[in-house]
């Protein structure tokens, strides 16, 4: 073999193969690894649902139906409804919900200034009163018995904070939701994989679930409300997981624009986000099993870098060998190997964009919305409000 082969066999190794590697054995540990927690389907503490809104007004009130019709003890339930300034109908519609349904306790309020979901959730924060937390978005819709599922597990004393599983209403849609979905099938194997071992840094804001009493505030600083609060949590001693059998519903963005926006603003506070933990790792700040640090660090900092020489170095190899390009007939014949292939070189092309954003001091709090979910669910069940998608199907109202 001559030097370009054996620099491209090496490279697809270390670009493909160490990632694959991952989450095959976090795959493994995620089917074969009991819980180590201490879950308790009767433990029902009060809870605070915190719903940041900016422009929503194609799905707010359905957003309301939906946490209205949760199988949870109402008396014990409160809604907190925190709009940053938007210039639609969003809080009319919301204080209307909230004065003509009265069977859940449901507070409206409106921030002075628009200053990024964080902060948003923080006003939010200074008004609960329960000894949960729990924290969702306008666009993803819940089962009726979510709360207790989420909540089960923080009945064990060391979990600090629960995130749910995303489930998607448009798989099929475009190439950008499929390629969407085949990204979640593999990062989801690695995020219940390490939640078994002790922690899963990458959280789903749609759904997730805190413990009150650590006295924890949203991460303002990152912009990434989420993740960077998760970290917060595992750095005060405490678990952070994600569990199965907690879904949310949501549309995924369609269009390559939209996912493009959203994916790379979210890469760029991946990049922060690990950076963070390198750092803090250094310090003795954060204390994560060595598997789940490193490797993480590897795929979303060093292995978009790794692409780069891997493209190049295929692109020399291919110019001298066209024959390889045989190796491509697979990913071409078989759509299930295409989706994981575009989604695999979207996602590390995004974690590049984030470097480059993070490393120009290019990050955003409060960030351009766009709305082509909102206005796909308006179109689809606005009207009805019914949802369909396999195993979710029913009425809102």
């Amino acid at each position: 073999m001559d030097i370009i082969s054996i620099a491209l066999a090496t490279l697809g190794f270390a670009y493909v193969g160490l990632p694959l590697l991952y989450i095959l054995w976090m795959r493994h540990i995620a089917l074969t690894h009991p819980w180590n927690v201490r879950k308790d389907e009767r433990y029902l503490p009060r809870v605070d649902i915190l719903l940041p809104t900016y422009n929503e007004e194609q799905v707010i009130s359905q957003k309301l139906w939906n946490l209205c019709m949760l199988n949870y003890p109402q008396e014990l339930l409160r809604i907190i409804v925190i709009d940053s300034c938007s210039a639609d109908r969003t809080f009319a519609l919301a204080s209307k919900f909230a004065e003509e349904n009265d069977q859940v306790r449901i507070s409206v309020i409106q921030e002075g200034r628009r200053s990024g979901k964080s902060v948003a959730l923080n006003l939010g924060l200074s008004l609960a009163q329960g000894e949960t937390v729990v924290t969702t978005d306008a666009d993803a819709y819940w089962d009726p018995d979510v709360l207790t599922r989420v909540i089960a597990y923080l009945a064990d004393p060391e979990v600090g904070a629960v995130t749910g599983t995303e489930s998607v209403l448009n798989p099929s849609q475009s190439l950008a939701t499929v390629s969407e979905v085949a990204y979640h099938d593999g990062y989801l194997w690695m995020r219940l994989g390490e939640s078994k071992i002790h922690s899963t840094l990458i959280t789903n804001g749609e759904l997730m679930a805190y413990r009150r009493h650590l006295n924890f505030k949203f991460d303002e600083t990152s912009g990434s409300d989420d993740s960077g609060t998760a970290v917060n949590i595992v750095e005060a001693g405490f678990r952070c997981i994600q569990v199965p059998e907690a879904k949310y519903y949501d549309n995924v963005y369609y269009t390559w624009r939209g996912k493009t926006i959203v994916k790379a603003r979210r890469a760029e506070q991946l990049v922060g986000l690990w950076l963070r933990c390198l750092k803090d790792a250094f310090r003795r700040r954060l204390i994560l099993p060595n598997l789940v640090l490193l490797s993480n660090i590897y795929l979303h900092i060093l292995n978009p870098v790794l692409g780069v020489l891997f493209y190049f170095v295929a692109i020399v190899a291919v110019m001298q060998q066209p024959l390889l390009l045989l190796l491509l007939l697979p990913f071409l014949a078989l759509k299930s190997l295409r989706s994981y292939a575009v989604s695999f070189v979207a996602h590390n092309a995004f974690l590049l964009t984030g470097l480059f954003q993070h490393a120009t001091g290019k990050r955003q709090t409060a960030w351009k919305k766009v709305q082509e979910t909102r206005a796909l669910q308006a179109a689809v069940h606005g009207h009805s409000g019914y949802i369909s998608s396999g195993g979710l199907s029913r009425t809102l109202r």
